[in-house]
Formats: structure tokens, C-alpha cells, sequence
């Protein structure tokens, strides 16, 4: 019978492929690139299936309100409910790597392993498309990024006392005056119905903070001062994605509710490794997913602070 794929192979040759292939992809799985924080800062939704194409999801309001009326009132007021249904495209990620058949042989007779990197290095692409997508979005299709989505708290960060904005020339009450009206475009604005707990910095900004004293007589920094003062934000975290990412390419902040009800990071299909194909004396390993990036539900619980 007629081996599937691998005909310039010999049975040996063969099985030695596949169970090192085997390896080599379980191996792939267990480097982890902590660099690439898209999947920690988004909360991760797989619950659609891998063959969808969009993804729909419902948003519903209502309009009315209860009155003061007579006891023998009949035209109570009426109540409506609304409901408005947004579709976002899934797309298709892929790439691929492959070996020779001389790679093949030469790994079997030296009694080595196929090299892991392609793989390693393949699944790192894909991880960093996926990254660049959850924040950046992509403009050659509807994919939108997390930083400056439509509709969220554009806050404007004001002038310090040397008449500029950016951190490194504000004292320690500017920077957290700078704080302050993030969380109060998001609290305030929605009357305290939203309540953000996590602020990403430009790596620059976080690390200004979290080494200068909160005042010369102190010996607590502002980020320390920050976390036990501020009502709100429970964690503060660098995010090299940031640095030159708001308007006119300036540093910007990012302050929301990390919470899955509020946005998640859409991944129908997850990394995954297809069967090896065979190209005259070459055999290419097609890698695929399936992302529809960041989807937020509600983007008056999100605020952004350009300029810092």
C-alpha cells in the first residue's frame, strides 16, 4: 500500500519523521514569550466555534421612565426595550516551515533531533500577529485594535508647571493628578456604573514611577502611593505596545476593567500545526489559527491618556 505522504521516504525514514515531528510540535507548545502580553492583559474567549466566520453579539437598552401617577390613572407610562447587533469578521492566520528530505536523513543517520526553532519560531509569529492585532488592529481589514477604539474615554492630559505633558517633566502630584482624571472619565462619566482596575504604561513611564519618591520626604514611590491610594486601579503594568501608539505618535496610558464582560480577546482557533505536505524533495508543515482580536463590549469602561 502506498504511504500518504512521504513517497521519497522509506518506512523508517517515515516513522522517524512523524514521531519527531510529534516532538517537535509538543515541544513548540511549552516555550512560553511572556513579551507578548495580549492574552494576559485580554481576558481569552475560544467558546466560538473554529469554523465561524463572524462573530455577532447583542447590546440592548431600554427607554422610559416611571412616573408619579393618580390612583385611577390609565395611561401608565410605557417602557421600550431596543437592541442592536454588531458583527465582527474571524480571519485566518498562517504561515508555515518545513525540512528537506536531506534534512531528514542527515537527522536520522546522526541519530539527532529535527530542530524544534522553525517550529519555536513559527508559533512566535503567529502569537505576534496575533499581539500586534489585539492592540493595534489591522486597517487593511475591520479589525479594530484596543488602543484608540472607537467610543472610548479620550481623556486630555493637561499641561504640568513646566507647560508641557509628558511625565518626565511633571513632579510627583501632576503625574497623579494625570491618573486621577483617567479613573474620573470612566467612573464619573458612566455614573458609577464602570470601575477600571487596570493601568498600562509605557515601559519609560512605568519605570519613572515606580523609582521616583512620591515627595522628597519620602521614601515611597508614586507607583507604591498610587496602588494604596487609589480606590480603583489594583494593578499597574509596563506595555511596551504603548510607547508612540496615541495620536501624533506620543506615548499614551491605558486605563479599564479587565473583566470578560467588558471585552475579551476573540481566538476561535488556536495556534495549531496541519499535516506535513510533500513538495517534490521538500515537506512543508502548513500552521494555522483563526482571530477576530479584541472585542469591547462597553467602551465607556476604557480610557485613554495620549501625551505622557
Amino acid at each position: 500500500m502506498k504511504k500518504m505522504f512521504f513517497v521519497n521516504l522509506d518506512a523508517n525514514e517515515s516513522i522517524f519523521f512523524l514521531e519527531e515531528l510529534e516532538h517537535v510540535k509538543s515541544r513548540s507548545y511549552d516555550v512560553k514569550y511572556p513579551e507578548l502580553l495580549a492574552r494576559r492583559l485580554f481576558p481569552l474567549s475560544q467558546e466560538v466555534d473554529s469554523g465561524a466566520e463572524t462573530i455577532a453579539y447583542e447590546t440592548y437598552d431600554h427607554v422610559g421612565a416611571a412616573k408619579i401617577i393618580h390612583s385611577y390613572a390609565n395611561d401608565l407610562p410605557a417602557l421600550e426595550v431596543s437592541g442592536k447587533k454588531t458583527v465582527r469578521q474571524v480571519y485566518s492566520e498562517g504561515i508555515s516551515f518545513g525540512y528537506s528530505l536531506q534534512d531528514i536523513r542527515n537527522a536520522q543517520m546522526a541519530g539527532k533531533s529535527l530542530t524544534n526553532r522553525k517550529a519555536n519560531g513559527c508559533r512566535r509569529q503567529m502569537l505576534s500577529l496575533e499581539n500586534k492585532l489585539a492592540f493595534h488592529g489591522d486597517s487593511t481589514t475591520d479589525i479594530p485594535g484596543f488602543i484608540g477604539s472607537a467610543n472610548i474615554n479620550a481623556v486630555t492630559i493637561p499641561a504640568g508647571a513646566a507647560t508641557t505633558t509628558p511625565w518626565d517633566t511633571k513632579t510627583a502630584d501632576e503625574i497623579l493628578n494625570d491618573v486621577t482624571l483617567m479613573v474620573t472619565a470612566i467612573v464619573d462619566g458612566s455614573n458609577g456604573v464602570e470601575s477600571p482596575n487596570t493601568l498600562l504604561l509605557p515601559i519609560e513611564q512605568y519605570t519613572l514611577i515606580s523609582t521616583k519618591p512620591r515627595s522628597t520626604t519620602s521614601d515611597t514611590t508614586i507607583l507604591e502611593f498610587m496602588l494604596k491610594s487609589n480606590a480603583w486601579i489594583s494593578e499597574v503594568i509596563p506595555v511596551y505596545e504603548l510607547k508612540g501608539a496615541g495620536a501624533s505618535g506620543k506615548d499614551t496610558m491605558m486605563l479599564y476593567d479587565r473583566n470578560p464582560e467588558k471585552l475579551t480577546l476573540e481566538v476561535p482557533q488556536d495556534v495549531e500545526f496541519l499535516k506535513p505536505q510533500e513538495k517534490a524533495l521538500y515537506y512543508e508543515v502548513p500552521v494555522h489559527a483563526r482571530t477576530a482580536g479584541v472585542i469591547i463590549y462597553y467602551p465607556k469602561s476604557i480610557a485613554q491618556g495620549d501625551g505622557i
